[in-house]
């Protein structure tokens, strides 16, 4: 297995994850890592940097990790491209629309480069197995979708980078909800309507919103709903695809915080002569998941685009533009 040749800018939450999933991937030698504040380089024993220019044109590297603010994750990802380095950026593709497209256009630009986002959630198992039970065939085809995905704030939630308009661009529906509306598009197709409505109901304090429902259309008439809040004081992710021969519900997520509950992925065929059970309860299948391994998955994925030349196939800078002109609409429409 070649070593990639790799500098980390932005060591905070997600920089830290990044660090120890890439370190254990074993494809990943990093060799520098970056952060406005010097105290989170401490105790690491790569070479350490303030300034996240310094740290690209000082650092020797192939491949750039961004897990910045926002802000700043256009201004890192384009001068890296620039520079001919490969890119692997967290979610969300900076604050708005423009940032995304700007980016692709680098991309575009330097098209030897590698650019992927980091939407995990594609990759979670249950997540996964509701895509191959799609594509069998064996529940027909999807027409509709319903997805919650919700959390609580914190004691410190309103003073969180995420919540300064300046950083982040937008509250909720950009920071979590972006997950579930790239799941929506990915099971049903590209959004062409969208109604809604993007609201403060409970954190009258903050500037962005806690809470956004809205209504989308494919082209082709599928229909998809979505509840993103920081209001929901019991951590929630559920997603339910109807499909034409039976549906498919997932419930729960394994994630760091171990507070989405089980993961699991149930699905029914459509039974209305009732010969697997009672009408309206036909026979479940479920399968339950106790492991993550989305980051991995999704490293993996971004290894091979870099070493063997292979196509990214999730996280492409096409679906972070899909996304972000879905959240860009919401904002301009509903706020």
């Amino acid at each position: 297995m070649r070593r990639l040749k790799t500098v980390i800018i932005g060591m905070g939450r997600m920089g830290k994850m990044r660090y120890e999933k890439l370190k254990r991937h074993g494809g990943f030698e990093i060799t520098g890592i970056c952060d406005a504040r010097a105290e989170n380089l401490n105790s690491y024993p790569e070479a350490g940097y303030t300034d996240w220019r310094e740290c690209l044109k000082r650092c020797p590297s192939e491949v750039v990790c961004v897990c910045t603010v926002n802000a700043v994750t256009p201004q890192v990802v384009c001068e890296a491209l620039s520079l001919g380095k490969h890119v692997f950026s967290e979610k969300p593709p900076g604050r708005n629309l423009d940032d995304a497209l700007l980016m692709k256009k680098y991309i575009v630009a330097n098209p030897d480069c590698v650019l992927k986002f980091g939407f995990n959630h594609r990759y979670h198992n249950s997540v996964m197995e509701a895509k191959a039970l799609i594509e069998s065939g064996l529940i027909g085809a999807p027409v509709c979708a319903r997805g919650v995905y919700g959390k609580a704030g914190s004691p410190t939630f309103a003073d969180e980078w995420r919540n300064n308009l300046q950083l982040s661009g937008g509250g909720i529906l950009l920071d979590q909800g972006i997950h579930m509306l790239d799941l929506l598009e990915y099971f049903l197709g590209k959004f062409t309507e969208i109604q809604g409505s993007v609201d403060t109901l409970v954190w009258s304090q903050l500037p962005t919103e806690d809470s956004a429902f809205a209504i989308l259309k494919t082209k082709d008439g599928k229909l998809a709903s979505l509840h993103s809040t920081a209001i929901q004081w019991r951590h929630k992710f559920d997603l339910d695809i109807i499909c034409t021969q039976g549906y498919i519900a997932l419930n729960g997520l394994i994630t760091s915080t171990n507070s989405y509950g089980e993961e699991r992925m149930t699905y029914y065929k459509k039974d209305l002569g009732a010969h697997s059970g009672s009408l309206g309860k036909p026979l479940e299948h479920t399968l339950c998941f106790d492991a993550d391994q989305s980051w991995e998955y999704e490293h993996q994925e971004f290894y091979d685009a870099v070493a063997y030349g292979r196509p990214i196939v999730q996280g492409t800078v096409d679906d972070a533009v899909n996304v972000m002109e879905l959240i860009e609409k919401m904002y301009q429409k509903f706020v």
